[in-house]
């Protein structure tokens, strides 16, 4: 179920993502991934803030950085790529079952 809504919230971030996702394709832009987990993340301490919890700049750095790796290997465990930005896009590849 956490996979699901992480996937949903991939998809509706950025434009360029949803056309790839709704087609079946299994890459998703790395900045895409940054672009969700920053979002998210900053839901996150926006509600810790709320609570009256209070962290260091550094804290909220280093919790920012492995939100994204966790994001990702989330995306990565169910099948997705995840495509560098810069890099020459491969050609999409339609899962199939």
């Amino acid at each position: 179920m956490r996979i699901a809504l992480v996937l949903l919230a991939c998809t509706g971030f950025t434009v360029p993502a949803a056309p790839s996702f709704a087609s079946g394709c299994m890459q998703v832009l790395e900045s895409d991934v940054k672009i969700a987990s920053m979002r998210a993340y900053a839901g996150i301490m926006a509600i810790t803030a709320a609570n009256g919890w209070n962290y260091t700049p550094e804290s909220i750095e280093s919790g920012s950085r492995r939100h994204f790796e966790e994001m990702s290997l989330q995306l990565i465990a169910v099948g997705y790529e995840i495509v560098p930005v810069g890099a020459a896009r491969p050609q999409c590849v339609v899962a199939r079952n």
